[in-house]
């Protein structure tokens, strides 16, 4: 798909992932407490049929990202109402007017010690 990159712009990613699912998720998976990071939406990159978006989590001051901390979460993000994963493809389809086969979480990557990344794996339908 040409140019997905333009229609992947910061406005789309907030908009497919919006902040009010993501204060939901935190309110009710920390049940009030702060969490130890925050958590956008991110586009990383094209490959043929296959899109990568990504979660990432960035640690807030005087915060730390421990491995302990985000390793689990692809599980529970998944399938967590709130954060609505699901709904998220959805509204990527009707953006990109395209039709999406699969998806899946991959598992946590560690880009440095304030950046964890949870890559999304979109399969698009040929």
């Amino acid at each position: 798909m040409q140019g997905i990159e333009k229609l992947l712009g910061p406005e789309t990613l907030n908009e497919l992932l919006p902040r009010q699912n993501v204060e939901s998720f935190f309110e009710s998976f920390y049940f009030g407490e702060e969490p130890a990071y925050d958590l956008s939406l991110g586009f990383g990159g094209m490959s043929g049929d296959l899109l990568r978006l990504e979660l990432l989590l960035k640690a807030r001051p005087g915060q730390c990202l421990a491995c302990n901390l985000t390793w689990g979460l692809p599980e529970v993000m998944a399938k967590h109402p709130m954060l609505d994963l699901a709904g998220m493809i959805k509204r990527l389809e009707e953006k990109l007017a395209v039709n999406v086969a699969s998806w899946e979480l991959g598992p946590t990557e560690e880009r440095g010690a304030d950046l964890h990344v949870i890559p999304i794996l979109v399969r698009l339908a040929k």
